[in-house]
């Protein structure tokens, strides 16, 4: 096989962009810290990068609602010690009217006291977070409990809503405000019980006992399950986090560079690609033989 000048001068120059196109990659690769700069560089490793950054971005966006739930639950939570504790003094209160010595000045005064706490347990119940109504099912945006005189009103609707803490993993908010308030015939029994006070009628005051004793069961019951959903939040919050810091170690160590290591390759590289600048200039160099043919 002939060699020629073209043929030399051809693999020189080919020789010398490879040797440039490795430099450029290592100072790519320092300035950026990073070790694939393209995914052209290792498909491979490019393709691992993208699987755990979007890994990465799941779990973050898990963690927010992990976060939002949490502070959702603990308010849920603390909305239902309120409600448990009024409606603990409102069977106080009825005890106290039922009694038949009491006068009725003393039962209209109880009766108002009745009154003021289902205001009261109106306002726990339209408890928002920043505008965010919890017990109103879907409906989040409008006060979920309206009164007008002896009518509470219940605006919200019957659905749960459900949190995704996890892939394909969902958990329960806040309780439904109709479960809560209108399947448990909470109003009802409070306006019978403060009506009964005004009129004096002893035995509805004391039919609307054992219905509150009812209500305060299921309230106790909601609170049972809203702190088994707590625990297992916080639970999966840990979980959350150790996930993000391993798949975070995962991901530096593919894509991280190491420092020593790609200075000591670079200084090679422009070692390489200066030597290979010199061997270029002298087998470039034409000759006399060279303009002969």
């Amino acid at each position: 096989m002939r060699v020629t000048y073209n043929t030399i001068a051809n693999n020189v120059l080919r020789n010398l962009s490879n040797n440039l196109t490795r430099l450029e990659k290592l100072q790519s690769q320092l300035s950026s810290g990073k070790k694939v700069i393209k995914p052209s560089d290792d498909p491979v490793s490019a393709s691992r990068i993208m699987g755990l950054r979007s890994t990465l971005n799941a779990n973050s966006q898990y963690n927010r609602n992990v976060d939002f739930l949490e502070t959702e639950l603990n308010i849920a939570d603390r909305a239902l010690q309120n409600l448990s504790s009024a409606l603990s003094r409102v069977k106080s209160l009825a005890i106290r009217g039922a009694n038949e010595s009491l006068s009725q000045e003393d039962r209209d005064a109880i009766a108002g006291e009745v009154n003021q706490i289902i205001d009261y347990i109106i306002q726990v119940g339209n408890t928002d977070i920043a505008g965010r109504y919890i017990f109103g099912g879907y409906k989040t945006t409008s006060a979920p409990l309206e009164r007008v005189e002896d009518d509470i009103v219940y605006r919200g609707d019957d659905n749960t809503r459900l949190v995704e803490i996890s892939n394909s993993v969902t958990v329960e908010s806040s309780p439904n405000g109709k479960v809560l308030f209108v399947d448990s015939k909470m109003f009802d029994t409070l306006i019978s019980l403060k009506n009964a006070l005004l009129d004096g009628d002893a035995t509805r005051i004391n039919d609307s006992i054992g219905k509150i004793d009812s209500i305060i069961d299921k309230i106790s019951s909601e609170l049972s399950n809203l702190g088994a959903r707590l625990s297992r939040v916080e639970l999966t919050k840990d979980l959350l986090s150790e996930k993000s810091i391993k798949y975070t170690d995962l991901l530096s160590k593919q894509e991280d560079i190491e420092i020593e290591e790609v200075v000591l390759k670079l200084y090679a590289q422009q070692n390489v690609y200066q030597a290979s600048l010199i061997s270029a200039a002298r087998a470039l160099q034409p000759s006399l033989i060279d303009y002969l043919g």
